[in-house]
């Protein structure tokens, strides 16, 4: 091989190992604080690193919108010593976020990295802001958090309320859309209920999420701002809820509940010790202004205004009965998707009406009065197949009939079940903690009963 030959082919290898190299990371660079960074790269194997000076007793929040790439975040100090990290579940969308309170004056570096899952991207783009709290919003925080003390003590929560509306009416001061996020992040869901907080966890809220939404809906939600303060008043009903259940069922366990305003995606939901509730959705009255919404949000009889605090105390005691139900099959269990759900939403039902003596599906049992035999039958003909579209959350979707089918099937199987009981006392904790949902439809005889 000739010299110069030689040389050549080694200059290449040097230039590719130095491209290899530099590739495999970016230089930190210095961050300014309180102001937005749009549309930046990354990749897989090129860490962001972002220099952060920090100031002793200053408090710095870090929010990274993921544009469809799937990040973490670390922060660590001057000798990489990792002082937090943080990856929320929501794949590669949304915002991670993450507070410090530093407790000395020196250089942090925060790192923004691809997070290493098959189920990611090699690339994609993030935008992000680090704030740094003022002196006089570090002092409203610490008085928040003493204010969320009290509140969370309670059995029923509904300062979320009046934290998201003045979040909505701080936008109208906003001037770009990180100041919207920014605002709505401070103002409401850092200053979240610990009810709010499982709520943000399970249904994956953001502040982007909820800007866009109330600018998307700004009507619906002006109209249906006088609606959400009635939920105040349904605290006495709900403790009423709570101690009828405790009476009737031996294994009550105890829970809380947390009225928030969601992006109006949720009505009702669960954690493992709060009931959770989109007050957006279930304080609707006469004069909600739906035209922004499209599909049929809006009731039927919308002449008349509903007693608010009744319909939440009938929500409640659906949505309090799921709080006591097994959230698994026994293990000997024949794997039954249709009936299982279908039956833990009409048990709900049933146990509701038995708590308040009223159902809020009065639409689909009367129409499910009427045509139950051939109701009956369709369910029965996929009677364990693997989703609940055709039955369960098929608003958007179902045609000729009232949606949500399958809570009326459930509720009339249970009610069989408890009325071929003669102690009634056990039907209702068999009810409850139903796990194997093909033994207990036999044992119901809802199948040989006869139908209309």
């Amino acid at each position: 091989m000739g010299k110069t030959l030689f040389i050549s082919l080694l200059m290449k290898k040097t230039l590719l190992a130095l491209l290899v190299f530099y590739s495999s990371f970016t230089f930190a660079q210095t961050t300014q604080f309180n102001h937005p960074y749009e549309n930046v790269s990354i990749a897989k194997g090129a860490d962001l690193l972002l220099k952060l000076k920090f100031e002793k007793g200053a408090m710095y929040q870090f929010l990274v919108l993921q544009q469809g790439i799937d990040v973490m975040l670390t922060l660590s100090d001057e000798t990489n010593k990792v002082i937090l990290e943080k990856d929320s579940p929501n794949g590669r969308y949304g915002f991670e976020i993450a507070e410090y309170l530093s407790k000395e004056t020196k250089e942090y570096t925060l790192t923004i990295k691809k997070l290493e899952e098959d189920s990611n991207v090699d690339k994609g783009i993030i935008s992000y802001y680090i704030k740094k709290y003022s002196k006089a919003e570090q002092a409203l925080k610490e008085k928040t958090r003493q204010g969320l003390a009290i509140e969370n003590n309670k059995n029923v929560l509904t300062a979320d309320i009046d934290h998201f509306w003045e979040a909505v009416d701080n936008l109208k001061n906003c001037k770009t859309r990180w100041d919207s996020v920014l605002s709505f992040q401070n103002l409401y869901l850092d200053r979240a209920t610990n009810g709010l907080i499982d709520f943000i966890r399970v249904r994956n809220f953001s502040a982007d999420e909820f800007v866009r939404t109330i600018a998307r809906y700004p009507k619906y939600y002006q109209s249906v701002r006088p609606y959400t303060y009635e939920s105040k008043k349904a605290e006495p009903l709900i403790e009423e809820v709570f101690a009828k259940l405790k009476s009737i069922y031996g294994n009550f366990k105890p829970f809380k509940v947390c009225f928030a305003i969601g992006v109006h995606r949720t009505g009702g939901t669960v954690s493992d010790r709060y009931v959770l509730l989109g007050t957006e959705m279930i304080t609707t009255g006469k004069n909600v202004d739906y035209s922004e919404l499209g599909g049929n949000w809006a009731p039927k009889d919308s002449t008349k205004e509903p007693d608010i605090p009744l319909r939440i105390k009938g929500m409640i005691a659906h949505e309090c009965v799921h709080t006591q139900q097994k959230d698994k099959l026994n293990e000997k269990a024949v794997v039954c998707n249709q009936l299982y759900n279908c039956l833990r939403e009409g048990i709900a039902n049933f146990i509701g009406e038995l708590i308040t003596g009223e159902t809020n599906y009065s639409v689909v049992n009367e129409y499910g009065d009427k045509h139950e035999n051939e109701l009956w039958t369709e369910f029965k003909s996929t009677l364990c197949a693997p989703n609940v579209l055709k039955w369960l959350y098929n608003g958007a979707t179902v045609k000729d009939r009232p949606a949500d089918l399958g809570y009326y099937m459930g509720y009339r199987i249970a009610k069989a079940y408890y009325n071929n009981s003669s102690d009634k006392a056990q039907a209702i904790k068999d009810i409850i903690d139903m796990d194997d949902p093909l033994n207990f439809l036999q044992k119901s005889g809802y199948d040989q009963q006869k139908k209309n």
